[in-house]
């Protein structure tokens, strides 16, 4: 069984870093909206790509988010991630140490 449980600390692992480095992603586009909302770097179109999908899910299921000119969406979505960062990923951790 201890295979099985360090499979399982290895997903936790990937997955705490994947929702961590997703979260960096999702700090970085809103400073960058804040500063050079239309520039088409490669790099910030590439952060865009990856991040509009949630913010788009979370704009059409919460509309009053979204309010003038003030978009709201990526508290909510920083709240989630850090949601799903810490209840996800500490439970994985805690089934794995049950296996081993």
């Amino acid at each position: 069984m201890f295979v099985i449980g360090n499979f399982v600390n290895a997903l936790a692992g990937i997955i705490d870093l994947a929702l961590f480095l997703y979260i960096l992603a999702l700090f970085a586009v809103v400073v960058i909206s804040w500063f050079a909302p239309r520039s088409r770097n490669q790099f910030i179109v590439f952060l865009r790509r990856i991040t509009d999908p949630l913010l788009g899910w979370l704009r059409s299921r919460l509309p009053f988010l979204v309010q003038g000119g003030f978009d709201l969406t990526p508290i909510v979505a920083f709240f989630a991630l850090y949601f799903v960062q810490k209840f996800l990923v500490r439970s994985l951790e805690q089934l794995a140490v049950r296996l081993q």
